[in-house]
């Protein structure tokens, strides 16, 4: 297809193209058309693939015209983004468009997102912190209590229930007529984010009372409406911790002694302390040496990055995002707080690739085999069943898209420059 093409970057990483078609390759792609037309065309009175020419001329002309223009668009930016410089990302949108006249050139004009690209700065030398978690002993004690927590039982008590204390409970919720629904059983914790316990607070064993609680129908429902429930007391409990002692280490552990369930806490802690001292080091490396960059990044990968994390919270949190699409601002809202976030992953991911493009980074298949037997060995599951899978899935090349910017990040670290060293004590801030 003979072509003349001007192709223009512009703001965003994204091209305008302008083309021309000549004639004679116009005419050739029409002529096709009408011949594939005449092969398959029915009309009643005419045979298959004898209908006249001149009456599918007629019958199809707009048919013909709309099918020329298609696949004259098609091949011909084909062909024009294939011989490009730039990668597309998007498909391209007819910006303006001339008409279909026979013994005519035909003329359009096109735009499309494209790969954009990062001006680096020099990312060897990068100046940052360097974040070491250290694991305390009252690191250790809190990772005991929370055993100590995970292990408790509940114990009957007598007496009128305190703050703190669990109620099993029945209840029955009354129905608009006044009569009791369905009863059900509870065992409700009796703590200050419990609506239910400043009602409940003080009753005893083999209580019965009927307390009132304002719900809303939706979130839209200002005043909401008063539903009516009526709690029996069977027993009131209270939480028992185990004595921590050599009998507890033994009763949740392999460990013969406290002091051994102490020592292989401190050491999983410390395990777990030094990944997190590498993966807070490398994010703050990132993140100075991505404040320096510059980026033109399309609203097209920043759409479909908030897309990919919107499909990752609707599966962690089992959100129906066909429902929240329904709301057309809270819809919206979700979208526009993810953009921070989808710019930000969208900024590490195009500086390690073209990182690793300029350092000629590569990963081998022998590193694809070692995290396959990696992922294989945490899943409990044979090799080369996760390899099938892989394989049948089609993400083996994401593996090794993944492998290759974690080998980026690798070397932005070892050649950074860490002048200064920031403890901080792990579990910290999460408790915080």
């Amino acid at each position: 297809m003979q072509l003349e093409k001007a192709v223009e970057k512009k703001p965003n990483a994204r091209i305008s193209i302008e083309v021309t078609v000549d004639k004679a390759s116009v005419d050739s792609t029409r002529e096709s058309v009408i011949r594939e037309i005449e092969k398959t065309a029915k009309i009643p009175g005419f045979r298959k693939g004898r209908i006249p020419r001149n009456i599918i001329l007629t019958r199809f002309s707009d048919t013909i015209k709309s099918e020329t223009i298609s696949s004259v668009l098609s091949k011909s930016l084909t062909e024009i983004l294939r011989e490009s410089e730039y990668q597309p990302i998007s498909e391209p949108s007819i910006t303006e468009m001339g008409d279909l006249v026979n013994d005519e050139n035909f003329t359009f004009k096109a735009e499309c997102d494209i790969l954009p690209e990062v001006e680096l700065v020099d990312y060897r030398g990068v100046s940052s912190e360097k974040f070491t978690y250290d694991v305390k002993k009252k690191t250790v004690d809190r990772e005991l209590e929370a055993l100590r927590e995970r292990f408790a039982t509940l114990k009957p008590v007598e007496g009128k229930a305190v703050e703190g204390n669990y109620l099993t409970v029945e209840y029955f919720e009354y129905k608009e007529d006044g009569n009791p629904d369905k009863k059900q059983d509870n065992t409700i914790l009796l703590d200050k984010g419990n609506e239910l316990t400043p009602q409940l607070v003080g009753l005893s064993a083999g209580d019965e009372k009927d307390i009132e609680l304002e719900r809303k129908t939706d979130e839209k429902d200002d005043a909401g409406r008063t539903v009516k429930l009526h709690f029996t007391v069977k027993e009131v409990k209270e939480k028992e911790l185990p004595e921590l002692n050599d009998d507890f280490a033994m009763d949740i552990s392999d460990a013969k002694t406290l002091d051994e369930l102490k020592k292989k806490i401190k050491e999983d802690l410390e395990e777990a302390a030094a990944q997190a001292s590498d993966s807070k080091t490398k994010s703050e490396l990132m993140q100075k040496l991505i404040d320096r960059c510059k980026y033109e990044i399309p609203e097209t990968m920043v759409q479909h990055e908030i897309d990919r994390i919107m499909a990752d919270v609707a599966y962690s949190y089992r959100i129906d995002l066909d429902q929240l699409k329904q709301d057309e601002q809270k819809w919206s809202e979700y979208r526009n707080n993810l953009r921070p976030r989808a710019l930000g992953n969208l900024k590490y991911e195009l500086t390690l690739n073209e990182i690793s493009k300029k350092e000629e980074i590569a990963v081998g298949d022998e590193e694809i085999e070692a995290e396959i037997n990696r992922y294989a060995e945490s899943r409990k599951q044979a090799p080369d069943k996760i390899r099938k899978q892989m394989e049948e899935s089609g993400s083996m090349d994401s593996l090794r898209y993944r492998l290759l910017l974690g080998k980026a990040l690798d070397f932005v670290y070892a050649e950074g420059k860490f002048d200064k060293e920031n403890h901080l004590e792990y579990g910290a801030e999460e408790k915080e």
